[in-house]
């Protein structure tokens, strides 16, 4: 018989799972992977995007070469850090607690998150703190357009504001200096202002000083902001505590047009923006530029915009004893002499004030008139110092040298000025400068003087007393180029529409070339620039595209 089957033993239910999308997490998306660094760089993320930095480099910094914005107070790139703005806090991984991106440097496989809720309660914390005792003036504060503060609580704050206590109040328009105005009640702190005065202009005439939310901005006693590079104070202020007084009421800076230039106040050639409204130049403010001036300019720079505003200007062409053409006119009286005296009476006085376009065409102007002595006055005032100024004023003095005319020097000058006294020079065409009232032009010299032909833009004693005076535009009225001191040719461009009858000084000296017979016409100052490129050999190779907004060294530098 076959062997019974034993039944098997009972089995216990099994037990009941819930599906698998009750218990796991949700998925996390995968980190993009590193990229590869060299051994002076690490690698990380900042909001999960990959990028490679220079070891010490802060997370603030890396995360601006992507384009990603932490916003700031206390920080900036031209001084140290303070981080006591804590604007700028930031969320790193496996750190518990938020870090200040202006000081935390970046390490390798660091992942910084600059946008988390935690983040952002912060920050509006951190701005709710700083509106407690703010005063509520955007309407008629300076600052309004451009405040950090007025950006950041429209980006960063919630809104409203739970303080009912009454404000600390501070002293407001305070002169803490000739050329600063100080409001205590807007200053948030920041100490950008203290820092620069501690470490770029190395002055020191700021501090800090009380407590808490009484602590306050202020100049040391009997040491007001009077250093040559004050005004560099007002443009690092985030907000309206430090106003410049030239400017302060001059126009909303929502109406202004920026317009990237080249101060001409002294060889240095800083880089700076000329902001216009209404065809008029209101201010000037540095634009950086690592290789010329970096973040900053002198007080003496920003007000280089005033003399074509506060002086008489030279509108239209003016010629004495007849009615002829201006040109006509200046051609005439130069030849005559030419013709009674002989060439090597005629002689030319030239600015290194005018741009690389202007003097190239004086060069071959006069050269076509047979002009060979020709000086260009030198400007020196002061000291060169360790920071930017130069004592030698003249913002082109190697442009001039390199398109032919010569460097600045003094000793030619001096002797121009005693052969126009005993009459070995009879016929002078001035262009740019004032000898008349720079003393060059003697009174006894006058009456030898037989044929005195000026192109400037102001009505200056030489223009008055010139036979022809041709109206040419001033600085900000014109494209050109300057040559600094370094060797570095730096673009600067209109900013505003020349007055009157007022033509660049290239085309003035372009129609007086021919009726000389000077070959070729000039369509404009790019034009005239492509041919310095092509016949100069400094300046080789370059070109207003090239040249872009950080200039480029000429050939030599």
């Amino acid at each position: 018989m076959p062997d019974p089957v034993t039944p098997a033993a009972p089995q216990p239910p099994a037990a009941s799972q819930p599906p698998a999308t009750q218990s796991a997490a949700p998925a996390q998306p995968p980190q993009p992977a590193l990229p590869p660094c060299g051994p002076d760089e690490v690698a990380l993320l900042i909001d999960g995007r990959p990028v490679v930095a220079k070891k010490g480099t802060t997370v603030l910094q890396a995360a601006e070469t992507i384009g990603i914005v932490v916003p700031h107070y206390c920080y900036h790139a031209g001084l140290s850090i303070a981080g006591n703005c804590r604007m700028c806090l930031v969320e790193v991984e496996k750190t518990p607690k938020l870090q200040i991106g202006c000081a935390t440097q970046v390490a390798q496989g660091m992942v910084v998150k600059t946008t988390t809720d935690k983040v952002k309660t912060t920050r509006e914390g951190i701005m709710e703190f700083l509106l407690i005792n703010h005063p509520l003036d955007c309407p008629i504060c300076d600052q309004a357009g451009e405040c950090r503060l007025q950006q950041y609580s429209n980006t960063y704050g919630t809104g409203q504001s739970r303080f009912v206590e009454e404000k600390i109040h501070h002293d407001k328009r305070q002169p803490i200096g000739a050329r600063i105005t100080f409001d205590g009640e807007r200053c948030i702190k920041c100490t950008r202002c203290i820092r620069f005065c501690d470490e770029v202009s190395k002055t020191g005439e700021l501090g800090l000083f009380d407590r808490g939310g009484h602590s306050i901005v202020a100049a040391f006693p009997g040491k007001p902001l009077d250093n040559d590079y004050s005004g560099n104070t007002v443009d690092i202020c985030p907000v309206g505590a430090l106003t410049w007084k030239p400017f302060r009421f001059d126009a909303r800076v929502w109406f202004l047009r920026d317009v990237p230039a080249i101060c001409a106040g002294c060889a240095r050639g800083c880089n700076i923006n000329a902001a216009t409204y209404q065809n008029e130049i209101h201010r000037l403010t540095p634009r950086e530029n690592a290789d010329v001036n970096g973040w900053w300019m002198c007080d003496a720079g920003r007000q280089t915009y005033e003399p074509p505003k506060t002086r008489r200007r030279l509108d239209r062409p003016r010629v004495k004893d007849g009615a002829a053409e201006p040109i006509d006119a200046a051609a005439a009286v130069l030849r005559a002499v030419a013709t009674r005296h002989g060439a090597g009476s005629l002689a030319a006085v030239v600015s290194a004030r005018l741009c690389v376009e202007d003097l190239y065409v004086a060069a071959r102007t006069l050269a076509a008139l047979g002009i060979t002595r020709i000086v260009v006055p030198p400007h020196e005032e002061g000291q060169d110092d360790a920071l930017l100024i130069r004592r030698d004023r003249t913002p082109n003095g190697r442009g001039a040298a390199l398109v032919g005319l010569g460097a600045p020097d003094a000793a030619a000058t001096a002797a121009l000025a005693g052969d126009l006294v005993t009459g070995k020079v009879r016929g002078l065409l001035v262009v740019g400068e004032d000898p008349a009232g720079d003393g060059i032009l003697r009174p006894e010299a006058m009456q030898n003087v037989e044929a005195l032909v000026v192109a400037d833009w102001w009505a200056s004693p030489t223009a008055e007393a010139a036979h022809v005076a041709l109206p040419i535009s001033a600085w900000g009225e014109s494209d050109g180029v300057f040559v600094n001191f370094q060797g570095r040719a730096q673009r600067t461009r209109q900013a505003v529409r020349p007055g009157g009858l007022a033509d660049p000084a290239w085309r003035v000296l372009a129609d007086l070339g021919l009726r000389f017979g000077l070959a070729g016409s000039f369509a404009s100052s790019s034009a005239i620039f492509d041919e310095v490129a092509a016949r100069v050999p400094a300046f080789a190779g370059l070109s207003y595209r090239s040249l872009g907004n950080r200039g480029a060294l000429v050939g030599g530098a």
